[in-house]
């Protein structure tokens, strides 16, 4: 009978080692993998953040100064007490707007011009005060951008509107855009008017806006003249009685682009930096995460009479002056929110993007 005869001591070390070397390369290969598709996952989402930034502020930029059909020049009235430069959030006589971050710091001189007029929270400045922007935890050094337009499509009157009347409008297929409350304008091809919102009565196809009873009517800033309710200081009637549908009625949106303090954490227990928006008198909303700094700069005309619409030389808000604005440039950066490499931050990128307006 044979006896029973196993590995030598040598044999094993050999088998120990070969064994140590294949796992080390396999977790080698595994760590490196693992590496290369943090990395990519990183840039991957810098990317879309900056791809899905340029597209919300392009959709504002393109939209701006957007009445429907456009009225004459200085046919563009209000009903409110308020002046233009009172009622920030409902300015449609402004369509285009910036202040240029100047300091590294976060308060309402570190912006030019300075932060005086945007709705703050907790400043009288602004409609609503609580949904204001909260200057404490904005970007320093980030431009804030203003876009204001009129809501799109918005809802068509379903019958001619004298200036002393309430507006009747037809409901769209998706229903009304706006609410009791809202700030809208009324506007044809002639003339526009902003005016507060009591409320909406009516059924079936059409509603009425009834914007002459309290609280639309009063002394605040926000509120309708109790003075002078006519939707037109010359008295010309919304529509025509052969087309009423001439004329419209869409909210006043005043979006507010800017970089602030998000309200998450990455994976390092960081807060990022987040592209914000807010519109007209509703709270702001975090848009996208791990945006870092927002950069704008005006394409103005300096030579406006020489039949060619175009800019030539791109400036900041302040050194805009009396030239016409043709168009917008934009410079986002966007980072990986999460530290994928060896570095103490994450990754980070800039993408520039250049945005004819066309209203």
């Amino acid at each position: 009978m044979k006896r029973a005869q196993g590995f030598s001591l040598i044999e094993l070390m050999l088998a120990l080692g070969l064994g140590v070397v294949v796992t080390a390369g396999i977790v080698s290969l595994f760590v490196g993998n693992n590496q290369t598709y943090t990395l990519l996952n990183g840039q991957s989402r810098l990317q879309e953040s900056a791809r899905f930034s340029v597209d919300f502020i392009s959709r504002s930029a393109r939209a701006a100064g957007y009445f429907g059909c456009d009225p004459e020049p200085g046919k563009i009235y209000k009903k409110l007490n308020g002046a233009w430069n009172q009622i920030f959030e409902f300015d449609i006589t402004t369509p285009i707007q910036a202040f240029h971050g100047i300091n590294n710091g976060n308060g309402v001189n570190d912006w030019t011009p300075a932060l005086t007029l945007l709705p703050r929270t907790g400043s009288v400045v602004g409609y609503i005060p609580a949904n204001g922007v909260d200057i404490t935890t904005l970007r320093p050094q980030s431009d804030i951008l203003v876009l204001r337009h009129v809501q799109i499509p918005g809802a068509r009157i379903a019958a001619i509107v004298q200036s002393d009347t309430n507006p009747t409008v037809e409901v769209p297929a998706g229903g009304l855009d706006f609410v009791a409350t809202n700030f809208v304008v009324i506007n044809n091809c002639e003339q526009a008017t902003v005016f507060r919102l009591a409320n909406i009565t009516g059924g079936g196809a059409t509603r009425t806006l009834v914007r002459d009873v309290a609280p639309a009517v009063g002394g605040g800033l926000y509120q309708n003249d109790p003075l002078n309710m006519t939707l037109s200081p010359t008295g010309i009637p919304y529509g025509e009685a052969n087309n009423a549908q001439g004329a419209s009625v869409g909210r006043v949106l005043t979006d507010i682009y800017y970089v602030a303090q998000g309200s998450g954490t990455n994976n390092r227990n960081q807060t990022p930096w987040s592209l914000w928006r807010k519109v007209s008198e509703d709270a702001p909303v975090e848009l996208i995460e791990g945006v870092e700094r927002l950069r704008v700069r005006f394409g103005i005309d300096k030579t406006p009479n020489d039949n060619i619409a175009a800019a030539n030389r791109y400036v900041t808000y302040d050194q805009v002056l009396a030239n016409p604005i043709r168009a917008l440039r934009i410079s986002v950066t966007t980072n990986s929110v999460d530290i994928v490499n060896d570095t103490a931050a994450p990754l980070a990128r800039t993408f520039s993007q250049t945005i004819s307006f066309r209203n």
